[in-house]
């Protein structure tokens, strides 16, 4: 709600038209309670790599961000604050909100 500017609302002939910033992803991350490196197969000749598990770690939260992504989260997330929205506005008494893309 706090991107939402007064320009981004404009009352029209009783028509409450609002304009709403896209949805995003502020983050994604794991919970290191909760996730652990399964398997680590490291070679004689294999060179060690300290930040294997950091690594491993920011390897996961982009999958899990491009799978989201692929999921259509964001879109999910626009149509909810849609709905919200239009639920608070009509309870301040605006009878019809248009949503502008």
């Amino acid at each position: 709600m706090s991107k939402i500017q007064p320009q981004d609302m404009v009352l029209v002939n009783g028509v409450l038209n609002v304009r709403l910033p896209p949805a995003e992803i502020f983050i994604v991350t794991l919970d290191n309670n909760k996730s652990y490196v399964y398997r680590r197969d490291t070679g004689i000749l294999t060179k060690q790599t300290v930040d294997l598990e950091t690594l491993a770690r920011q390897r996961a939260e982009e999958e899990i961000q491009k799978a989201v992504l692929e999921d259509g989260i964001l879109n999910q997330a626009q149509n909810n604050a849609e709905l919200f929205l239009y639920k608070f506005f009509q309870s301040l008494g605006y009878r019809d909100v248009v949503f502008i893309k």
